[in-house]
């Protein structure tokens, strides 16, 4: 889900999905606060009084809008208990408790829903008695680029391949969005007996990998020949997703 369809929700609607959330795990529900947290900050942070505002994991059980004021406490602003889903809290003359993100200005795309359909560049066409497909990520993968990336990746996935190698050494950023689609990926490779591997990290996307401890759930190989080593399958054609 990204931050256009969940805006398009009632409250009811995104009520239900919320429940579905682990917020301790990276997930697309991280970024959807980001955003929601940025769209609030552009509306309200020329507010009399409000001084900064932050995306917060709340406690570590809850994803909120954080408003610092420079009020005396118990003095609030005259603000909006909820937004977009996410509860408002002010915090009077303290830093927000949880952990915060600074949400910068709103993604200009970000209310509006993709009216193309994914487009990707492919290299050369997979030979499926190779029993593998090679994927070619590039760029940042963040929410903004998930329809697309999701998209191939199912293409690829629909063929059942004995591996699915995703090749990584392309991508100078992945955020929590972008974890919580390879998750959900590894699953589905994982569930028809299939194994997917990771390969040609750069060193600040590893990075991501280890703080979240998903270095220790993925398959990561140096570079496209180490995963193929694995096992006895032959190189072929690649996939390139943009």
């Amino acid at each position: 889900m990204n931050f256009a369809e969940w805006s398009a929700q009632s409250d009811a609607e995104r009520q239900s999905d919320q429940q579905r959330w682990y917020v301790l795990e990276p997930g697309y529900w991280h970024a959807i606060a980001i955003e929601a947290a940025a769209h609030f900050a552009a509306e309200f942070s020329s507010t009399r009084h409000v001084t900064q505002v932050f995306k917060s994991l709340y406690k570590g059980r809850e994803l909120i809008i954080a408003v610092q004021t420079d009020l005396k406490p118990p003095k609030q602003v005259a603000l909006p208990k909820s937004y977009l889903g996410f509860q408002v809290m002010q915090f009077p003359r303290q830093v927000p408790e949880g952990v915060l993100v600074e949400p910068g200005p709103p993604s200009s795309s970000s209310l509006t829903k993709r009216s193309q359909p994914p487009r990707a560049r492919r290299r050369a066409r997979a030979v499926a008695k190779s029993g593998h497909q090679i994927v070619v990520l590039e760029g940042e993968i963040d929410l903004h680029r998930l329809p697309d990336i999701e998209a191939e990746l199912s293409v690829a996935i629909k063929e059942k391949p004995q591996k699915l190698v995703l090749d990584l050494s392309k991508v100078s950023y992945i955020d929590s969005s972008g974890l919580a689609v390879l998750i959900n990926e590894m699953r589905k490779v994982g569930a028809y007996g299939g194994m997917l591997y990771l390969v040609g990290m750069q060193e600040s996307v590893r990075t991501i990998f280890e703080v979240s401890r998903l270095d220790q759930a993925f398959r990561i190989f140096p570079d496209v020949a180490g995963a193929l080593a694995a096992g006895k399958i032959d190189p072929s054609a690649h996939r390139t997703s943009t």
